[in-house]
């Protein structure tokens, strides 16, 4: 768990071989860790992609982003496609924007 209240958690679900990992708070040097450690589950299923639905993360920094793109990078060596996806929050997706994220994020889709 992270510091200062933080109720960071992450819930995993799968379909037809493609992994769907729910992001829930905020992503930061105290909760990129457990990210990283449910990602790298996720990776060792083998599936053909995984998605990070981050509707509901209010904040990521640099430490966070720095994860993301580790992981991204781990994916694409094991031939799987990882996006983050649905990010709502403007303070995350500007980061993402900042740190040229684009290969990472998914397009918003509209409804």
């Amino acid at each position: 768990m992270a510091v200062n209240g933080n109720e960071f958690r992450t819930a995993v679900s799968w379909w037809d071989g493609q992994a769907t990992v729910v992001v829930m708070g905020e992503l930061d040097l105290a909760t990129a860790p457990e990210l990283d450690s449910r990602v790298k589950e996720c990776l060792a299923r083998r599936p053909h992609r995984v998605d990070l639905d981050f509707a509901q993360v209010r904040f990521c920094d640099c430490s966070g982003a720095d994860a993301l793109q580790r992981l991204h990078r781990q994916a694409q060596e094991e031939g799987v496609v990882l996006k983050v996806t649905d990010v709502r929050a403007p303070i995350v997706a500007h980061v993402f924007d900042l740190l040229d994220l684009t290969d990472l994020v998914e397009p918003h889709r509209p409804a």
